[in-house]
C-alpha cells in the first residue's frame, strides 16, 4: 500500500510543479513536437467545461494534488496528480471532476474513473479530508447507460460519492467562448481527435516555466546569499 505524506493541493502554476512538468517533457522522445490533436482538443473542452461547471460551484484553483513518497532509492520525492475540477464543499469535503470527451464505449465503461479513484486515494490520506466525492463528467449529447447504472447527478450534488455528470455540447460551445485556442467547428467528430497539430503555447509554456522557478529560486535566496553569490563570481 502507498504511503503519502505531506498531502496538499497546489496551482497549476505552482513553480514547483511547472518544473516537474517541464523535466518529464524533456524525457519525452517527442519533446518539441506536434502534441496529438485529441490532447490538444481535450485540454481547450476542459478548460470549457470548468467555466461551466463554475455557473453552479465554486471551484477551486489549487487542482493539483501533491504529496511526499518515499522512492525505490531511497529518497523522498514530491510526487503530483492533476485533477480536471475541484468544487471544496467545505473544510473537511471535496467533490474531484474527471471530465472527459470520448467515444459512447469509453463512457459505459467508466473511463476515468481509475483517474478519480486515484486522486481520491491521496486526499483521503490528508487528515483534513474526511469526504472526498468523484464525479465523472462526459460532454456528449446523449447519455449511456455508465457501468450497469451509474448514477446521473447535477453538477451541485454533494451527497451521492460517485456519479456522473452529463455536459451538454452547446452549453460547452457557449463555456468556450472567447477561449484561445478556440475549439475546431467539428470538435464533436471523432476526426476531430486524429493525428497531430501544431501546438502554439508550447514555446510559451517552456518560457514560464523556466521564470517561474527561477523566481522562485531567486525569493529563496535573501539579500545576503545574493550578495555572496556576486562576490564569489567576481573573484
Amino acid at each position: 500500500m502507498e504511503t503519502y505524506r505531506n498531502v496538499h493541493l497546489v496551482t497549476p502554476e505552482d513553480p514547483e510543479y511547472m518544473a516537474a512538468m517541464r523535466r518529464m517533457a524533456d524525457r519525452r522522445p517527442s519533446r518539441g513536437g506536434p502534441r496529438s490533436a485529441g490532447e490538444m482538443l481535450g485540454g481547450i473542452v476542459e478548460r470549457a467545461v470548468r467555466r461551466w461547471l463554475s455557473e453552479s460551484v465554486s471551484l477551486i484553483d489549487e487542482r493539483i494534488v501533491a504529496w511526499d513518497q518515499r522512492l525505490r532509492n531511497g529518497r523522498t520525492a514530491t510526487l503530483y496528480r492533476e485533477v480536471d475540477a475541484i468544487w471544496r464543499i467545505d473544510a473537511e469535503s471535496l467533490c474531484l471532476f474527471e471530465v472527459k470527451l470520448t467515444h459512447a464505449e469509453n463512457m459505459e465503461r467508466g473511463l476515468g474513473l481509475r483517474q478519480l479513484e486515484a486522486a481520491a486515494e491521496t486526499l483521503l490520506a490528508a487528515p483534513a479530508n474526511r469526504y472526498v466525492l468523484k464525479r465523472l463528467v462526459y460532454v456528449a449529447a446523449e447519455r449511456v447507460c455508465v457501468l450497469d447504472g451509474l448514477l446521473d447527478l447535477p453538477p451541485d450534488d454533494e451527497w451521492e460519492e460517485l456519479g456522473v455528470v452529463w455536459a451538454p455540447p452547446e452549453a460547452i460551445e457557449a463555456a468556450a467562448a472567447n477561449l484561445e485556442p478556440a475549439l475546431p467547428a467539428d470538435w464533436l467528430s471523432p476526426e476531430a481527435r486524429e493525428g497531430v497539430v501544431e501546438d502554439p503555447e508550447r514555446d510559451e509554456w517552456r518560457q514560464f516555466a523556466d521564470s517561474a522557478v527561477q523566481s522562485a529560486e531567486e525569493a529563496e535566496d535573501g539579500p545576503l546569499a545574493q550578495a555572496l553569490k556576486r562576490a564569489i563570481s567576481s573573484d
